[in-house]
């Protein structure tokens, strides 16, 4: 495979992946740099394994972004605790996690609210599922649960939103 070859089809990928990948990131951690900081390595480490990685192994990236973003929270739980400071929570900033339309920005306010209100397994399987496009056979391969437990989360996931978004949907 040439060495041409393999550079434009790492960077359509990468243009492809990365604001899916980051969006996955943000559901984990607390600061978008942080969440930069994941996707570029996890990426950089697939892409050195996986050179002429296809389309199919596109999902061990999102398993890659997971890792990585359990790694950096464990080393920050970890930091803390040696520097013996009080276990504080992570801090969440006010802005949605994806990029609304120029009208849309009350409306992403509101949505991100709903996910964040969501438990976590159901937040992560409906950001895998519909801002990523990932199939649930990839999400459970991701998630490394069941494929029945992924399809029941993004269902339970998906009445809990559509409970807290309903009545915002009537106000004047």
């Amino acid at each position: 495979m040439s060495q041409h070859y393999e550079h434009s089809t790492w960077q359509s990928c990468f243009r492809e992946l990365a604001p899916k990948l980051l969006l996955y990131a943000r559901q984990w951690l607390p600061t978008v740099a942080d969440a930069e900081d994941v996707v570029q390595t996890a990426f950089v480490r697939f892409w050195k394994k996986h050179p002429g990685a296809t389309r199919e192994n596109y999902p061990l990236l999102y398993t890659a972004v997971r890792t990585a973003s359990l790694d950096l929270l464990r080393g920050e739980e970890r930091r803390a605790r040696r520097e013996n400071e009080p276990e504080v929570g992570l801090p969440v900033e006010g802005t949605p996690t994806f990029d609304p339309a120029p009208g849309d920005q009350d409306l992403a306010a509101q949505l991100h609210s709903a996910l964040q209100n969501l438990p976590g397994e159901q937040r992560e399987v409906i950001v895998l599922k519909i801002w990523s496009d990932l199939t649930f056979q990839e999400i459970a391969d991701t998630t490394g649960s069941p494929l029945n437990t992924v399809a029941a989360r993004y269902r339970y996931g998906l009445s809990k939103l559509r409970n807290q978004l309903e009545p915002h949907q009537f106000t004047p």
